[in-house]
């Protein structure tokens, strides 16, 4: 209990350090979720940490700095790998059909779509019409990240070749 008592004087102390570093990171957005990792960096300090090898507060300032930056990465990555069209996205691919007046390519879509097995055109629906993120489809399929991208890839290959074919 006594340690608990200490680690939370400590964050109350390392908390404007930890602000300092995201500031100098140029973090933007979700301060919350960099400043969570901040104290799981400084919680990973604190039980590394030996008082005869230094100070506390220059030993823990790298720890929280790379727990940030691992957190930074990761969700750079992430982002890096999914990809949805928004609203403007499909605003011009309907825009793209309609200046054509060919409704002809929309329904042989649709009818690409009715082809799909279940699941694999429920993802796209989650997806495509619906705008939520692989992780996010991971988690309704009770499968990885890395499975549902790779779910991605297959059905979108999938409806490229039948399209193709159809062609």
């Amino acid at each position: 209990m006594k340690d608990e008592v200490i680690f939370e004087d400590l964050v109350v102390t390392m908390k404007p350090i930890i602000y300092s570093i995201i500031h100098k990171l140029n973090i933007y957005k979700n301060h919350e979720e960099y400043y969570h990792a901040g104290l799981i960096g400084l919680w990973d300090a604190y039980q590394a940490f030996n008082p005869k090898k230094g100070n506390f507060q220059t030993f823990a300032y790298y720890y929280i700095r790379g727990a940030i930056l691992q957190e930074l990465n990761k969700n750079r990555k992430k982002e890096d790998g999914e990809q949805f069209v928004d609203d403007y996205g499909w605003q011009v691919i309907a825009n793209s059909f309609t200046e054509k007046n060919d409704t002809s390519q929309v329904v042989e879509l649709y009818n690409l779509l009715e082809k799909l097995p279940s699941k694999q055109r429920q993802f796209i629906e989650l997806h495509y019409f619906k705008g939520m993120k692989l992780k996010e489809i991971a988690a309704v399929f009770n499968i990885s990240y890395q499975t549902a991208k790779s779910w991605h890839r297959k059905i979108l290959g999938e409806l490229r070749k039948q399209w193709n074919q159809e062609k």
